[in-house]
């Protein structure tokens, strides 16, 4: 579906919690499309993964921290009551909403080359472009080579200008990683931002 409007970046996952991996992976993406926004859109309940360590709620309110200064990003709770939240009815459901909007879907190369596991992955570019980002450190010379012959595989002529590739800033922060220093009670300061490591100490789910 070809659009004019204005390019928004679609950013999804758990955030549990968003660390600032998340905020430069998206602002190094934003920058060099360049896009208009991008939106982060916490999942509700993902299909592919365990339950969330923290709720909906606060995930979505960590994400309002972590982004209040930022004009270029916003964050939407349109699969707050999404069970499971699936990324093509959520990709369709912002399309419906907002016609005049371009859309990407920032996606992580893992994500990227697992897509065939997606439910009804083949109706994504329906609805967006993709914009697929290096993960961590690693020779990723070939990448945008392997990500044009992989988006033909799997969409036909109709990934011709609508799957890119992009290298980013190989900043090594999981939110697996995150949790784990949480349930050990070790501090995640410097990891997320500091609005998020301020609320998390005073719900008292990490150390001082």
């Amino acid at each position: 579906m070809a659009r004019s409007g204005p390019k928004i970046g679609i950013f999804g996952g758990t955030f549990d919690p968003p660390h600032l991996g998340h905020l430069r992976v998206a602002e190094e993406v934003r920058e060099s499309f360049p896009l208009e926004e991008i939106w982060f859109i916490p999942a509700g309940s993902p299909p592919h993964k365990e339950r969330a360590y923290l709720p909906f709620t606060e995930r979505l309110h960590l994400i309002e921290l972590s982004i209040r200064e930022n004009p270029y990003f916003k964050v939407l709770d349109i699969e707050r009551e999404e069970k499971p939240s699936y990324t093509l009815k959520t990709l369709e459901k912002l399309s419906n909403l907002y016609r005049d909007k371009d859309f990407y879907l920032l996606l992580g190369w893992d994500a990227f080359m697992e897509m065939e596991s997606w439910w009804n992955y083949q109706e994504f570019l329906h609805f967006a472009s993709l914009i697929v980002f290096s993960r961590g450190k690693g020779n990723w010379n070939e990448a945008s080579r392997v990500v044009d012959e992989r988006a033909k595989r799997i969409w036909g002529p109709k990934a011709q200008g609508k799957v890119f590739f992009i290298e980013v800033f190989p900043m090594e922060i999981s939110s697996t990683t995150i949790r784990k220093l949480l349930l050990e009670g070790r501090s995640i300061r410097y990891l997320v931002p500091e609005a998020v490591y301020f609320y998390l100490r005073e719900k008292r789910l990490t150390s001082p």
